[in-house]
């Protein structure tokens, strides 16, 4: 299988190229000049320079007739301050992404969305069959993910891109560097300032990779694959994370308007550093949401595995981070 993947060093990319390597696919992946490959050494991977926003850069990269574009790239950022640049990789970066794999005759486009694109539901189970109401969201982050996934069903309906989009829910497992894992190093430290109040589906990085591969052959065209995983509050998902590292912690949740002041006030503070803040009310509508969804779609036409527990993904992610001295 010829490849051709955008965001491959982030941590989904990551995860998905190793498993490509070890399926024998032919990988073409661009990347950055100051991005770090230290991931994948002596891996036959096919590197080069390359952005999303730069439509000529993907259009000399992208391979002609390959068999599947992975389009992972994404700004994932919960900070209002870095709104338009996370705009114009979401929706820019997709569209001209979508036009290049046309122009190359590409088998199939492969587009990791986001639960965040289904908004908020909170007395509902999410399925492909919700309306999305991401666009409804003050975060920019769903409302991109929204629109990117608009951009990509007008490609399938109106110039036949053979395409398939993946809703992951939230990630935990190895060469994670910025996402859960900040809860791991928080902890270990003993620095977690409280347990956040929300409800959410938490899925090993390692099956979300496999699914991406198994959309790639066998999902339908036009179609949505939600990928959930073990759901449980943000107290259960802290105090796994205790009992794996021998650290006490909150065993009741901070409340909702406290949370929401800490979001607010640390914004503020950010006008004046410059700094990204640890809190922003993004992240607050994040960690406060009720999140329950259902994978059976996925399950039973990708074979996708949802019966991993949360003490091993997250025994996974600790593990990987002491190897790679990102933790005590």
């Amino acid at each position: 299988m010829k490849v051709f993947i955008t965001g491959a060093t982030g941590f989904l990319g990551t995860n998905l190229v190793h498993l490509l390597v070890e399926q024998g696919a032919e990988i073409t992946a661009i990347k950055r000049t100051t991005s770090d490959l230290s991931a994948f050494e002596n891996m036959p991977v096919n590197w080069q320079l390359g952005d999303v926003l730069d439509q000529e850069s993907l259009r000399s990269t992208c391979p002609e007739s390959v068999d599947v574009v992975f389009h992972i790239a994404a700004d994932t950022n919960m900070w209002s301050a870095n709104n338009e640049q996370q705009t114009k990789i979401n929706l820019q970066g997709t569209s001209n992404m979508i036009e290049v794999a046309l122009e190359k005759k590409a088998g199939r486009f492969i587009h990791t969305s986001s639960i965040a694109a289904y908004g908020l539901h909170q007395d509902d189970v999410i399925t492909e069959e919700t309306p999305q109401r991401g666009d409804q969201c003050f975060a920019n982050y769903y409302q991109t993910k929204y629109h990117s996934e608009k951009l990509v069903r007008k490609a399938v309906d109106e110039m036949g891109l053979d395409a398939v989009i993946l809703n992951p829910c939230h990630l935990v497992g190895p060469w994670d560097r910025h996402n859960w894992s900040q809860m791991l190093t928080m902890i270990a430290n003993e620095k977690l300032p409280g347990v956040p109040p929300g409800y959410g589906s938490f899925c090993h990085i390692s099956e979300i990779a496999k699914a991406h591969i198994s959309a790639a052959k066998v999902g339908r065209k036009g179609e949505n694959y939600i990928l959930s995983g073990r759901d449980a509050s943000f107290v259960e998902f802290v105090q796994t994370i205790g009992r794996l590292l021998g650290k006490k912690v909150p065993g009741k949740p901070m409340p909702h308007w406290l949370l929401k002041i800490v979001g607010h006030v640390s914004v503020l503070f950010a006008r004046f550093t410059g700094k990204e803040p640890d809190m922003t009310p993004e992240k607050v509508l994040i960690v406060s949401e009720v999140l329950r969804v259902s994978s059976k779609k996925a399950q039973q036409e990708l074979g996708y595995n949802v019966d991993i527990s949360l003490e091993q993904m997250l025994s996974d992610c600790y593990q990987w981070m002491k190897e790679k001295n990102l933790i005590a």
